[in-house]
């Protein structure tokens, strides 16, 4: 193998620059292969944090001379490098590898169903959710719990944990027909922390999946404008041509969450 440089076996285990290289290798790979493996979406911030890391290593490790005594020492001192990098990276990774991009340890439907039940009608006695008829809805209809009329009736009595448990099962609906109709990839992999993710899906429960994925707001998140999307959501606060207060709380609520993150 006259194509080979003298000593490559020698080199590849000792040269700085060949283990940078190696470091580098594992990097790029690194957060595809956890997600292969565990299912898991790490923050590319922080992959592209060390990866420009590993980059300058390389650059510097040509400028430092690297004589054959010695070279089981900086063998050493190599793996402790790479064994302090793991170690410093590990901790950033398991922070931001959950949904919850902002931060925050609750999960989505926890968040959800605190901020829409709030928002929702309800008439509660004792320990039980009674059914009532909404006159304001067009046409007026039965309605459970948290604003459920799918399978309201009259004289109906629903358990605090059933209503949580309709209400949780509709937020999910509602959200998944914005992710899978209107939300483009990107936006779902890089602009949807578990707040904006709510604002969203509390609009879509509100105003209904069509009215809120054509929205001007999901229009602007899809084209990365955060801001005006945020903004965007508080237009939807009229019914019946006319502005309402209870919907301008709401829609100024879910634009705070929407900004968040």
């Amino acid at each position: 193998m006259n194509f080979l440089i003298k000593d490559w076996a020698k080199i590849s285990l000792t040269s700085y620059t060949v283990w940078a290289i190696y470091v580098l290798a594992i990097l790029v790979n690194a957060s595809d292969m956890i997600f292969i493996i565990t299912g898991i979406d790490t923050n590319p911030r922080v992959w592209t944090f060390w990866i420009n890391i590993g980059l300058v290593l390389t650059f510097v490790g040509r400028f430092i001379k690297q004589p054959k005594e010695n070279h089981k020492r900086r063998k050493f001192i190599v793996y402790g490098l790479i064994f302090v990098l793991i170690a410093i990276a590990a901790p950033a990774l398991a922070k931001n590898s959950q949904y919850n991009h902002d931060g925050s340890s609750d999960s989505f439907d926890d968040i959800a169903f605190d901020f829409i039940s709030v928002s929702e009608g309800k008439n509660k006695s004792g320990k039980f959710h009674v059914s009532y008829f909404d006159t304001i809805a067009k046409p007026p209809l039965w309605t459970v719990c948290y604003g459920h009329t799918r399978t309201a009736k009259a004289r109906q009595y629903k358990t605090e944990a059933q209503c949580r448990d309709l209400l949780i099962e509709e937020i999910a609906e509602y959200r998944s027909g914005l992710h899978t109709h209107y939300f483009t990839a990107q936006t779902k992999r890089d602009r949807l922390p578990v707040f904006r993710d709510v604002a969203f899906t509390s609009l879509a429960y509100n105003v209904g999946i069509r009215a809120a994925g054509r929205s001007t707001a999901t229009r602007r998140l899809n084209a990365g404008n955060i801001t005006g999307a945020c903004n965007a959501i508080t237009w939807w606060n009229k019914a019946g041509g006319r502005v309402v207060r209870g919907l301008v709380r709401r829609r100024s609520k879910e634009r705070q969450y929407c900004l968040r993150g």
